[in-house]
């Protein structure tokens, strides 16, 4: 079995109902080419969590995963592109007049670190 990690991210939605439940509804019927897309990458298992209008996002990843090649294939493939860009606006739109973007959070605790 290969050695794996888990990477956590987060981003934001925008604080609307509407976009937050948009956001879940899609996600409770992802689009096969999606799916694939990710399992091609390999993506050992994604999860994502929210509470309110924030997100939280689980990779369970091969050790020798590196983040800034992309969770998707690059370039990415027709309907993973239109998948992007069909979540794009429902992501916090931050001053700049940009969306909010997935961000690798910091572990600040591990029960294994007390064995």
């Amino acid at each position: 079995m290969k050695n794996q990690k888990i990477i956590v991210l987060q981003v934001d939605l925008e604080d609307d109902p509407i976009k937050i439940k948009d956001y879940i509804d899609y996600h409770s019927n992802v689009w096969p080419e999606v799916i694939q897309d990710l399992k091609d990458r390999p993506i050992g298992r994604m999860r994502i969590y929210n509470v309110s209008d924030r997100l939280v996002m689980l990779l369970e990843v091969d050790e020798n995963f590196k983040l800034e090649d992309g969770i998707h294939i690059e370039p990415p493939r027709t309907k993973v592109k239109e998948w992007s860009e069909t979540m794009f606006p429902l992501l916090k739109k931050l001053e700049s007049g940009e969306f909010d973007t997935w961000k690798e959070m910091n572990k600040v605790f591990d029960t294994d670190d007390y064995s």
